[in-house]
């Protein structure tokens, strides 16, 4: 099986998990939404062709309306329609633009503020944003600056769910007579939709529209639909290895679906967004994005120079690393062609990409963001600065050793992304107890079942640190048995005992307890006494105890 396989099976297995988690978080599915997530995903085709942007292009300037399904946590999504409007204002049409954003009770405070008659922070407080939408701003301001710029009105079509009794089904039929009533009024317009994907699918607000479309005896409309990333058409590409060089696809004579990322970034972008974290830009404005893209590695040189001006460490030539990403299907396989990496090295490569991580390759100097969170960036921005600072030892002398040094590149890394995400939290010793108890005599699946055994083992390692600080340091404590565990397991207990210590360390520094010198000195490390990794482990322990 070629390394492309095996990466296309993880990515797969990665992205399942994401969506069942959110799944989990939100609760069984009601009937009738589950009827109508069924019908939106009944749309695509096993096998789409790939097309260029201009065809989407094309289509909806020539449209009467113009549907663009939106995956609400996902930058890439809300900034995808626009790149295509561009086009249209291009040409002089008339452009109206909808909004799910906006309650349609606050159409008056829309236009104000797009009149600038009232500030940012007043329309967000007066249409009640973290109330009524509370997705990230950042991501949808891009819209009214658009409409702004382009002097395009802007029209609120969503309904207060409270009033609905949160019906798809009134929602979408509000959404179909506001935007029939905005094409009776500006009947050589286009309207743009920009709507949750799910209430796109031509049985939803399009049907909604044609409906009441016939009863005001308005000609036949001409319309287009743009979905985008669904996972079926993303992973129709990949079996097909068309997915570095498909923008989109056409699902039918009046849809298209465009891909701008993956299934796993999409459904990260949820998870992400549920754990109040940001995330890098896949793109700079309205930019097409970029696979492996320059644009993350330009802010990726910004957290590195951050973290060199807080911490006061030497920041010249930190600047010969790549960025690449989950989009990467063929990475591992380039990597190896050009002997770049052994084949010895792949299974820990995999390991780490089954973890939902993200790492630092050091001969390759190549940071993979398995997740594009910036407290994943961030840290591998910080083992990327240490790796330049103290060198990387390539064979460990004994497991003793591998077990401390890669604890404490753990606890760099994570001490590092505290600068640039200062509320980013790790588990304590509390939080694994807790694991423990809520998992206790369940019926557990692999994963589940690995988090488990480090969370035991860690506690463990936790509870001979006491015992070692009882006895005033004596004697270091030995646990053979975690030395040893199974790579996959061995990465969880140092991820986990190094984020502790991070964390511990990047208090005691803003605390004064610790100094920047001393914080400098662990960066700059070269390791070069058999034992010394647990040594200075245990001098950590005791210095912050």
């Amino acid at each position: 099986m070629r390394a492309r396989e095996q990466l296309i099976e993880i990515q797969k297995s990665l992205a399942k998990a994401a969506k069942s988690e959110i799944y989990e978080a939100l609760g069984p599915l009601s009937a009738p939404l589950q009827r109508y997530s069924d019908e939106y995903y009944a749309q695509f085709p096993g096998e789409a062709s790939p097309v260029e942007l201009e065809a989407i292009e094309t289509a909806v300037t020539d449209a009467n309306v113009a549907y663009f399904g939106d995956y609400h946590t996902l930058l890439e999504s809300q900034k995808a329609p626009l790149r295509i409007l561009e086009s249209v204002v291009a040409t002089g049409r008339k452009l109206i633009l909808t909004t799910e954003v906006v309650q349609l009770v606050h159409q008056d405070h829309l236009d104000a503020y797009l009149a600038g008659d009232l500030d940012e922070g007043a329309f967000l407080s007066a249409i009640e944003y973290d109330r009524t939408w509370g997705f990230n701003w950042r991501n949808y301001r891009l819209h009214f600056e658009f409409a702004r710029q382009h002097e395009i009105q802007m029209l609120a079509i969503n309904t207060d769910p409270r009033v609905g009794h949160d019906n798809l089904e009134f929602r979408d039929s509000m959404a179909g007579m506001l935007i029939v009533e905005a094409l009776c009024r500006n009947p050589d317009a286009l309207i743009a939709v920009l709507f949750g994907d799910l209430h796109v699918a031509p049985n939803h607000i399009p049907a909604r529209v044609k409906q009441y479309a016939r009863g005001r005896k308005i000609d036949p409309i001409k319309e287009v639909i743009v979905y985008q990333n669904v996972d079926s058409v993303y992973w129709s590409l990949v079996e097909r290895e068309l997915e570095q060089s498909t923008q989109a696809v056409r699902v039918d004579v009046n849809s298209f679906c465009m891909v701008n990322t993956t299934p796993l970034v999409m459904y990260q972008s949820y998870l992400n967004w549920e754990l109040n974290q940001e995330e890098l830009e896949e793109s700079v404005g309205l930019d097409t994005p970029h696979i492996s893209s320059t644009v993350m590695t330009d802010q990726i040189h910004e957290i590195v120079h951050t973290i060199c001006r807080f911490l006061e460490l030497p920041n010249r030539g930190l600047d010969d690393f790549t960025v690449h990403t989950s989009r990467d299907l063929d990475l591992l396989d380039r990597l190896i062609e050009e002997r770049r990496m052994h084949r010895s090295d792949l299974e820990e490569f995999k390991e780490q990409v089954e973890q939902d991580e993200s790492f630092f390759l050091v001969d390759q100097k190549l940071i993979y963001l398995g997740n594009l969170s910036i407290d994943h960036a961030a840290e591998e921005a910080t083992h990327y600065i240490n790796t330049k600072l103290s060198g990387h030892v390539r064979n460990p002398p004994n497991a003793v050793f591998d077990f401390y040094y890669r604890t404490l590149k753990e606890a760099i890394g994570f001490l590092g992304s505290k600068v640039i995400c200062q509320k980013r939290s790790c588990y304590h010793r509390a939080d694994f107890e807790q694991l423990l108890k809520d998992t206790r005599g369940k019926r557990l699946n692999d994963r589940m079942t690995q988090i488990r055994q480090v969370s035991r083992d860690v506690l463990v390692h936790l509870n001979f640190e006491q015992k070692f600080l009882e006895s005033n340091g004596a004697k270091y404590p030995r646990f053979q048995k975690l030395y040893c565990r199974p790579l996959s397991v061995h990465i969880g207990i140092t991820h986990s005992l190094g984020y502790i210590l991070g964390d511990l360390i990047y208090t005691a520094l803003m605390n004064g307890e610790v100094r920047r010198s001393e914080v400098r000195s662990f960066f700059e490390e070269r390791f070069v006494a058999e034992d010394r990794p647990r040594e200075l482990y245990f001098d950590w322990v005791k210095r912050l105890s």
